[in-house]
C-alpha cells in the first residue's frame, strides 16, 4: 500500500509540472509573444496611435526604434533623418 501511495504522489507531482510548465515544449513554443502580437496590430493600423500604444507598453521592446520612426514619419508626414549629412552647412550656434 505504501508502494501505491509514493507511487501516487510522483504522478500527481508529474502531472503539476506538467501543468505548470506547459503541456508540452511544442505547446511552448506555439504561445503567442504579447509584444510581437502588440506590434504586429501596430503595423496593421498603421496609425501614430497604434504605434505610440506599442511605445507605451514597450518602450525597451524589440521594435522599439523602428516604432518611433512610423510615429514620427506618421505624425508629420516626413521621413525622419537619420542625422547631419557630412559636409552639410551647418548654422552657428547663437549661444
Amino acid at each position: 500500500m505504501e508502494r501505491v501511495k509514493t507511487l501516487y504522489a510522483a504522478l500527481r507531482a508529474l502531472l503539476t509540472l506538467t501543468l505548470v510548465q506547459g503541456a508540452s515544449p511544442y505547446a511552448r513554443a506555439q504561445a503567442p509573444d504579447p509584444e510581437q502580437e502588440s506590434w504586429d496590430r501596430a503595423v496593421r493600423e498603421g496609425t501614430p496611435e497604434a504605434f505610440q500604444r506599442y511605445l507605451d507598453d514597450y518602450p525597451l521592446g524589440r521594435h522599439a526604434s523602428e516604432a518611433f520612426r512610423e510615429l514620427i514619419s506618421r505624425s508629420l508626414g516626413v521621413e525622419p533623418a537619420a542625422g547631419p549629412r557630412a559636409g552639410a552647412n551647418r548654422t552657428p550656434d547663437l549661444y
